[in-house]
């Protein structure tokens, strides 16, 4: 085979995506038609077509999976947002608290000393 122009090359190549390695594409139309290396090359482009059409729908079902898991953590964190307590609105509260607490003890001191 001559170097040729229209040679199909394999420098892309894949585990799943095979590449005709040195094919003249001028030899496919000489003066006779070679029905059997069109045949070959038809076939051997529906093959990887159908390969890649399986990788897009791998990747596919891989982002709808990867779709769904981050809705979820989405939905975590919005969820989280809505219940989180800062360390001021925390301590605002416990100071609140402390404030019921000692009324109750002042009331309770109060109640026992009317008692006697």
């Amino acid at each position: 085979m001559n170097n040729s122009p229209h040679r199909i090359s394999s420098e892309l190549t894949s585990e799943k995506i095979k590449i005709i390695k040195d094919i003249d594409l001028n030899s496919l139309f000489n003066l006779s038609y070679n029905f059997d290396l069109l045949k070959g090359l038809i076939e051997h482009l529906l093959t990887n077509q159908q390969k890649l059409q399986n990788q897009i729908d791998e990747m596919y079902k891989k982002d709808c999976e990867r779709d769904q898991h981050t809705n979820a953590l989405l939905d975590d964190m919005k969820l989280i947002k809505e219940t989180y307590v800062d360390k001021n609105t925390f301590n605002s509260i416990l100071d609140e608290i402390n404030e019921i607490k000692e009324k109750i003890n002042s009331h309770n001191e109060k109640f026992s000393e009317s008692k006697l």
